[in-house]
């Protein structure tokens, strides 16, 4: 075989990477995760646009490089042999130094501190351009004490800074410099507090002094008005993937406290969709990437999934890590997952005047079997057949029991998940039944009831399934049922 050797051509190699397609703030999160690979606890985020040289720097208390690994960093495809997938492994190609920085600036420096030893190496592209080399600047102890924030790095046992100057793209298009680069810098921020919240408790992140807000997208605190569904795992080449649906709680409920954990967002309707995870750091949110619709009723609903880094190419991850496709092979799984979330969601949204806790008494009950099988019953303790067995002699109650065993017995399993999987829309619901049909169920049902139990039981039709919704019109039903006077 004979084998010619090329040379990329540097010119025409750093513009094409230039324009992969980052912003700013998705470039500064690549960043950020560099850090976090390294061990970093605290990570300092400074910048100066009226300065004599503009810049923008990420200082971290990693582990640090010594001056070989500088070098392997600094390389495009940098040698990753030795990184191992583990949770705070963020990186992929080892090019999002590279990439990442020269997107947004002509100019960056990195300076890395390990055993005491200080070590700087710069990338300019007007050097690279000159001479159409792949040339690094490399700094001594005398120079790299003049960079700002090199102070805050010798301060450290350990840690690595990187900082931007020379901002083309910027100055470029912006009508003013500092306005422009302020407002990116602040647009920064706030992407970093959602990428990267689930490392709030861990790692401190700061801009300019003061650490970034927390956030929580599925308000996990606000228990009892929050809805968790069933975390799912599946499993897809021998690797887990967990998926988590959510429903928010009514929009207008929301307290000043949930409406800062979600960033404050004009709207909560564009944030609806999936939340894509990789190893804890954010990918993806606010879509539902084809696999379902956005609408104002499905506005509360978020679906969490966690991936492992060891996936990437199975989810086609970019290097941007900012965008990935859903395997074919789980979409089903993410579709129940979808309709759960989506489903609480609608309810909510449509009857807010429902107590937003989970339904105590559901129609069908779900019981796992010591075999580890799974079977579904209709629930005995619904009021309806409470009241029904209450009218019924012995035989009747017999009757009865035979009926509900064989609706049990020949319940559609496959005819259902067939559905399910031609993404078929199943009509049993009693979402499009009319409210006054529902009212009448229960002044019917409450009939059944002698007059001692009456109280009882029209307190716990409203934890039913089937009549939750309806809570919000429960003193207008009580004088349907107990009269025009209120009953004590």
């Amino acid at each position: 075989m004979n084998l010619i050797e090329q040379q990329f051509p540097p010119k025409a190699l750093i513009k094409g990477l230039r324009s992969i397609g980052y912003s700013f703030s998705t470039a500064v999160a690549d960043l950020i995760d560099n850090c976090i690979s390294a061990g970093a606890t605290e990570i300092n985020i400074n910048s100066d646009p009226l300065a004599k040289e503009p810049y923008f720097c990420i200082l971290d208390n990693g582990c640090g490089m010594d001056e070989p690994e500088l070098e392997n960093a600094m390389l495009f495809g940098s040698n990753r042999d030795n990184k191992f997938d583990h949770e705070l492994e963020l990186g992929r190609f080892g090019l999002g130094l590279k990439s990442a920085s020269l997107s947004q600036c002509r100019k960056f420096i990195v300076i890395s501190k390990k055993s005491s030893e200080i070590n700087a190496l710069a990338f300019d592209l007007d050097v690279v351009e000159e001479k159409n080399k792949l040339f690094l600047e490399k700094y001594s102890q005398k120079e790299l004490i003049q960079l700002p924030h090199v102070d805050e790095l010798c301060s450290l046992e350990s840690g690595t800074l990187v900082i931007w100057t020379k901002f083309d793209k910027i100055q470029g298009s912006a009508r003013k410099f500092e306005d422009s680069f302020r407002n990116l810098v602040a647009d920064s921020k706030k992407h970093v507090e959602m990428v990267f919240h689930r490392f709030y408790d861990s790692i401190s992140i700061y801009y300019n002094g003061k650490r970034i807000e927390e956030r929580d997208p599925f308000l996990l605190a606000s228990q009892g008005r929050q809805q968790t569904g069933r975390v799912t795992p599946v499993m897809v080449d021998g690797q887990k993937v967990l998926i988590t649906p959510y429903t928010l709680p009514f929009a207008n409920t929301l307290t000043m406290e949930e409406k800062n954990l979600l960033g404050n967002p004009k709207s909560i309707f564009d944030d609806q969709g999936l939340y894509l995870y990789r190893n804890h750091r954010l990918i993806a949110w606010g879509s539902w990437m084809r696999m379902g619709i956005k609408s104002e009723f499905n506005k509360l609903a978020r679906v969490q999934i966690d991936i492992p880094s060891t996936l990437d190419s199975v989810w086609m991850l970019d290097v941007k890590k900012s965008s990935a496709n859903i395997p074919d092979k789980i979409k089903q799984k993410i579709k129940t997952a979808i309709e759960d979330s989506i489903v609480r969601s609608r309810r909510t949204t449509r009857f807010p005047g429902v107590k937003e806790q989970a339904v105590t008494c559901k129609v069908w009950d779900r019981i796992k079997e010591h075999d580890g099988k799974i079977r579904y019953e209709i629930s005995r303790n619904t009021p309806s057949i409470v009241a029904l067995y209450q009218c019924l002699g012995n035989n009747e109650r017999n009757l009865l029991d035979i009926a509900l065993s064989q609706i049990e017995s020949y319940l559609p399993k496959y005819s259902i998940s067939n559905d399910n999987i031609d993404s078929l829309l199943i009509a049993n619901t009693n979402e499009d039944i009319e409210e006054e049909h529902l009212i009448q169920e229960i002044v019917d049902i409450m009939a059944m009831y002698d007059q001692d139990k009456k109280e009882e039981y029209f307190e716990k039709i409203f934890i039913t399934e089937a009549y939750q919704k309806l809570y919000d019109k429960k003193e207008i039903i009580r004088k349907r049922v107990f009269g025009d006077v209120r009953h004590k």
